[in-house]
C-alpha cells in the first residue's frame, strides 16, 4: 500500500492541509503526520520516511516572511524531517498555499538548498477541492503503481521435513537438498560428504532436510529512483535473471521470497547511482547501473543476478521539466539564428563596401555580384511586407510499420520544400503556399502518441523554417511496450496556427519481425501564424486529459491530467439542466438563470482544464484574436468555458473573442462555400422550418427550389461531390445509439458520410454544412471510433460546420443562423460571424440558445460565393 509522509503546522487554521489529509486517507488509506509537537526518534523518522512514497510539506504564506522569519516559523520536527529526507533520497512535494513561495536557495541552510529545487504544486483556498483532487490524481499517476511492485512471491525454500527413517526422495526439481545436523552445522547433499539417508546413523546425525530452489528465474522490477538533487525521478525498469548459487546460505538466512531480497538489494544499489545524475542524464545512469548490476552478482549472499536489461525514463514531472528547458533553449536558437540572419546583408554590405574602397572602378560590379542572396534561389518568389512566397512546402512522418515488443523505434519528421527528394514511395499532394518570412519562421512540431508507446524524449521540437533552405530533420523515440496497432499523430504549428497534419501507424507483437515504413505526407495549408490566434488542444485516451496551449506570443509544453471518472455524467446533467432552460421548463428569473448559467461555465473551466493552463490562459489572454479548440472524440461543451480568477472576469470565452473548433484530421479551409445553397427540410420539421429557409436563402440568393426531404436524394447529393451550401431546418434525434434525421426513405445517419469521408468527396466545394436542429453537433460511439455529424462532414471536406450541443428553441435558432448567414455574406470571418450571431441572440436572458452553437472551421475563413 502507498503511504505519504504529510508535514504541516496542526496548530494553524489549515484549510488545505486538512482536506488534503482527508484526501489522501481516502484514496491511499495510509498517511503518516509529522506531528510538530510529538518527540519523534531519529530512528523512527528515518523508518517513517523509508517506508513513505513521498514527504508532502503544506508550506502557508504567512509561513514566508523573509528567509529568516521562515526559518523561524517552520516547526524544528519539519525541518528536520525535510532534511532527513533529502538524505535518505525520499522524494519532497511542496504544496504552497495561495500566494506562497519556496524561498531563495541562497537563504536556505545547506541541508535545506534542494527544497528551492523541488517541484511544487499550488493550491488555493477559494479552489481546494478542485485543486487538492488534480493533486492526488496526479500523485495516483505517478506513486499509484508501487503499491504493485512487492509483485508475486517467489519462495525458494520448498519444503521443510524433519528427518526421520524411510524418508521419501525430494519430488521437486531442480532443488538442492540441505541437511541441518543436530548440532546446527548445515550440509549440502552432493557436496562432499556421502550421505546414506536410509542408514540408521543418519536419522541419529540429522535433525532437518530442506529443499531449495536452484531453477533460473526472471524478474522485472518497476520502481522510481531520485535525480541529483531529488527534485524528480526517474522511472526505471529492470529486468533480472537469478538463482541460488549457495543453498546453505539460503537455509541459514532464512530466506522465504528470492524476488523481495532481488527487489530490496536492486533498490538499495541504483538509489545512490541514480541520484548522482541530473534529469537529462537518463542514459548515463542507466549505463552506471548496468556497470554495477555486472560487477558483483553475488552481492546478495546466496543468489547470483544476471542482469537482462535495465530501461530508465522520466517521470511526468521530470519529463515536464526538461520540455519547458528543451523549448526555452529552442527560443533562445531560434532568436539567435534570426538576429544573425537579419544581421548578415549589413556585414555583407559593408564587407563589399570596403573591399570597394581598393578595388579599380571597373572591379565594383564583380564585387556587388558576390553578395549573399537573403531569398530563396528557386522557382519564381514574390516578396511583399517582408514575407517571401517561396515553393510549397510538405510535412513529412515516417515510422516501421512493424515492431517486436521491447524494442525501440524512432518517427523522423522532416519539412520539406516541394521538388526536393524524400523517399521513393513518398506519396505527395497539392499544397497551399506556406509563407516564409525573410528571417525564418519557427514552426513546432508536436507528435501524440497512446500509453502502448512509451516517449523515450520530448515530444514537441521547433525549428526555423527558412526561405532558401530546409531544416534539419527531428527524430522522435518511442519504446514498444504494448502489443496491438498504435497510431501517432505529427501536427505542426506556427504559433496558434494549425499548418498541417499526418498519421503513421506502428504494428507491435511479441517477437514480431521488424519492418521500415513508407513517409506519409501532408500540406501545411496555413500561410503563416496569425497575431493573437490561440490554440487549445485537448486530448482524451480514456482516463487522462493532455491540454497543449498555442500561441505566438509564447511556447507551452503538453499538461497530462489523470481523471477518476469520465467526464460524460457531468456533461449530461449539465447539457439536461440547460435544455430545461431553453425550453422554458426551469421556474428561474433572468437574473438566476444568468447565474446558473454561469456557474456552470465556471466549473467547467475549474474542473476540466488544468490549473497551469488556466496560468497560460491569462498570459496570452490580453492579445488573443480568436480561440480555437482542437478536440476529436470529445464529449465535453467547451464553448460554455468561463474563464474566471480572482482578478480576472470578462464573461464567458464565446463573448470574448471568436470561438471555434477543428477536428484531427480536418483540413484548412480559407474559404467556406456559400455558392448553390440547398435547404434539407424533413416531413416533420419544427415550427417555422420553411420561413427560416425563406429568410436565408434571401440572404444567399438561391435559386427557387423545393427543399430535399429524402434521405437517398441527399446522399446522392453528398456522393456526388456537388453539394454546395446546405442547410438542414430539422429534429435531430441524439441517444446511445448515436445521431440521425428522420426523413422519407429512412433514417439519415452520420455512418452514412463514410464514402464522403474517405474519398474526401467535398473537398473541391469546401460548403458551409448548418444542422440547425437538437444535440446536432453530438456524438455517440460507433466501433472503435466516436462518429458525429461535425467529424464526419468534416471528414468529407466540408469549409464549415455548425450545430447545435442540446436542444433549441425554434425561434431562437432561426434568428441565430440568420444573424450568422448574414454576417458571413457581408464579408465577416467565419470566426466573427458566429460571434456576431451570439451577441445578437442575448436579448432575451432566459434563453441559453447563444450558448449552444458550436462551430468548426477556420476563425479567419471568409465566404466564397
Amino acid at each position: 500500500m502507498v503511504s505519504f509522509l504529510l508535514s504541516y503546522r496542526a496548530g494553524d487554521d489549515n484549510v488545505v492541509a486538512r482536506v488534503l489529509d482527508d484526501a489522501l486517507t481516502g484514496r491511499f488509506g495510509s498517511v503518516v503526520r509529522d506531528d510538530p509537537m510529538a518527540f519523534v526518534s531519529s530512528a523512527e523518522l528515518r523508518h517513517r520516511l523509508s517506508s513513505s512514497a513521498a514527504l508532502i510539506v503544506v508550506i502557508e504564506p504567512r509561513l514566508l516572511g523573509g528567509p529568516a522569519g521562515w526559518l523561524e516559523r517552520l516547526a524544528g520536527s519539519a525541518r528536520q524531517t525535510i532534511e532527513t529526507a533529502f538524505e535518505q533520497q525520499v522524494p519532497v512535494i511542496p504544496v504552497l498555499v495561495d500566494g506562497a513561495s519556496l524561498p531563495p536557495e541562497a537563504d536556505l541552510p545547506t541541508a535545506l538548498k534542494p527544497l528551492a529545487q523541488q517541484h511544487y504544486r499550488r493550491v488555493g483556498t477559494h479552489t481546494v477541492q478542485a485543486d487538492v483532487r488534480h493533486l492526488v490524481d496526479d500523485l495516483v499517476t505517478n506513486f499509484g503503481a508501487e503499491t504493485d511492485t512487492a509483485g508475486p512471491a517467489i519462495p525458494v525454500i520448498l519444503s521443510v521435513e524433519p528427518v526421520r527413517w524411510f524418508m521419501p526422495p525430494p519430488t521437486h526439481g531442480p532443488a538442492a537438498i540441505v541437511y541441518s545436523t543436530r548440532q546446527g552445522v548445515l550440509e549440502v547433499a552432493g557436496s562432499g560428504r556421502p550421505m546414506a539417508w536410509w542408514h540408521p546413523a543418519f536419522v541419529a546425525r540429522y535433525s532437518t532436510r530442506y529443499e531449495v530452489d536452484t531453477g533460473n528465474h526472471w524478474l522485472v522490477y518497476d520502481t522510481r529512483l531520485p535525480t541529483r538533487g531529488g527534485a524528480y525521478a526517474f522511472e526505471a525498469s529492470i529486468a533480472v535473471g537469478f538463482r541460488v548459487t549457495d543453498p546453505a546460505q539460503i537455509v541459514r538466512r532464512g530466506s522465504t521470497d528470492a524476488a523481495a531480497l532481488v527487489r530490496e538489494f536492486l533498490l538499495d544499489a541504483c538509489r545512490p547511482i541514480t541520484s548522482q545524475y541530473a534529469v537529462d542524464e537518463v542514459a548515463q545512469a542507466s549505463t552506471a547501473i548496468d556497470r554495477r548490476l555486472t560487477q558483483d552478482t553475488s552481492a546478495l549472499g546466496g543468489i547470483t543476478l544476471h542482469l537482462r536489461d535495465t530501461r530508465l525514463s522520466l517521470d511526468e514531472p521530470a519529463s515536464h521539466y526538461v520540455r519547458e528547458r528543451e523549448l526555452e533553449r529552442q527560443r533562445h536558437d531560434l532568436h539567435g539564428q534570426a538576429a544573425y540572419r537579419l544581421a548578415r546583408p549589413r556585414f555583407v554590405e559593408e564587407a563589399v563596401a570596403d573591399e570597394a574602397d581598393m578595388a579599380d572602378e571597373a572591379d565594383i560590379p564583380v564585387l556587388l555580384s558576390r553578395r549573399v542572396r537573403t531569398t530563396y534561389n528557386g522557382p519564381s518568389t514574390t516578396s511583399f511586407q517582408g514575407v517571401t512566397r517561396a515553393p510549397e512546402r510538405l510535412l513529412v512522418a515516417r515510422a516501421p510499420t512493424q515492431v517486436p515488443a521491447g524494442r525501440d523505434l524512432s518517427v523522423d519528421v522532416r519539412l520539406v520544400t516541394e521538388g526536393r527528394p524524400v523517399h521513393p514511395d513518398a506519396v505527395t499532394s497539392p499544397l497551399a503556399n506556406f509563407l516564409v518570412s525573410d528571417d525564418g519562421t519557427p514552426v513546432t512540431v508536436t507528435v501524440h502518441a497512446p500509453a502502448g508507446l512509451h516517449a523515450e524524449g520530448p515530444l514537441q521540437q521547433t525549428v526555423l523554417v527558412l526561405p532558401d533552405e530546409d531544416p534539419n530533420p527531428i527524430r522522435f523515440g518511442f519504446g514498444a511496450r504494448t502489443p496491438g496497432l498504435h497510431r501517432i499523430d505529427v501536427t505542426a504549428w506556427a504559433g496558434g496556427t494549425f499548418l498541417g497534419e499526418v498519421s503513421v501507424e506502428v504494428s507491435v507483437a511479441d517477437g514480431g519481425p521488424f519492418r521500415d515504413g513508407q513517409p506519409k505526407t501532408a500540406p501545411m495549408g496555413a500561410p503563416q501564424a496569425r497575431p493573437g490566434e490561440v490554440t487549445m488542444e485537448v486530448r482524451f485516451d480514456g482516463s487522462r486529459y493532455t491540454f497543449q496551449l498555442r500561441s505566438d506570443a509564447a511556447l507551452f509544453a503538453p499538461v497530462v491530467e489523470s481523471i477518476t471518472n469520465t467526464p460524460n455524467a457531468a456533461v449530461e446533467n449539465a447539457i439536461k439542466e440547460l435544455q430545461q432552460l431553453a425550453g422554458g421548463g426551469s421556474r428561474y428569473n433572468a437574473t438566476m438563470t444568468r447565474e446558473v448559467i454561469r456557474s456552470a461555465g465556471i466549473q467547467l473551466w475549474s474542473e476540466m482544464v488544468p490549473a497551469d493552463v488556466r496560468d497560460q490562459f491569462w498570459q496570452v489572454g490580453a492579445d488573443m484574436s480568436a480561440f480555437t479548440i482542437a478536440t476529436d472524440h470529445d464529449v465535453v461543451p467547451w464553448e460554455l468555458l468561463y474563464p474566471l480568477s480572482a482578478q480576472r472576469d470578462a464573461g464567458f470565452l464565446v463573448e470574448q473573442v471568436p470561438v471555434v473548433r477543428r477536428t484531427y484530421g480536418q483540413r484548412r479551409n480559407a474559404k467556406v462555400g456559400l455558392r448553390n445553397p440547398r435547404f434539407v427540410v424533413p416531413p416533420k420539421a419544427p415550427t417555422g422550418a420553411h420561413e427560416e429557409i425563406a429568410t436565408i436563402g434571401a440572404i444567399l440568393g438561391a435559386a427557387a427550389s423545393e427543399p430535399i426531404t429524402r434521405a437517398d436524394e441527399l446522399l446522392a447529393l453528398i456522393n456526388s461531390g456537388t453539394l454546395g451550401a446546405t442547410h438542414f431546418a430539422c429534429h435531430n434525434t441524439f441517444s446511445s445509439d448515436g445521431s440521425f434525421i428522420d426523413m422519407d426513405g429512412g433514417r439519415f445517419k452520420p455512418a452514412l458520410l463514410a464514402e464522403a469521408s474517405i474519398r474526401k468527396l467535398l473537398a473541391e466545394a469546401g460548403p458551409l454544412v448548418f444542422i440547425n436542429a437538437c444535440r446536432s453537433a453530438g456524438v455517440a460511439p460507433t466501433y472503435t471510433k466516436m462518429l458525429g455529424w461535425a467529424q464526419q462532414f468534416m471528414s468529407s471536406g466540408a469549409g464549415a460546420f455548425v450545430g447545435t450541443l442540446w436542444a433549441v428553441r425554434s425561434d431562437s435558432s432561426a434568428r441565430f443562423a440568420t444573424a450568422f448567414y448574414q454576417s458571413l455574406a457581408d464579408g465577416a470571418t467565419l470566426g466573427a460571424a458566429a460571434l456576431a450571431a451570439r451577441v445578437e441572440q442575448q436579448d432575451d436572458p432566459l434563453d441559453p440558445t447563444w450558448l449552444a452553437y458550436t462551430v468548426y472551421g477556420d476563425p479567419f475563413a471568409t465566404a466564397a460565393v
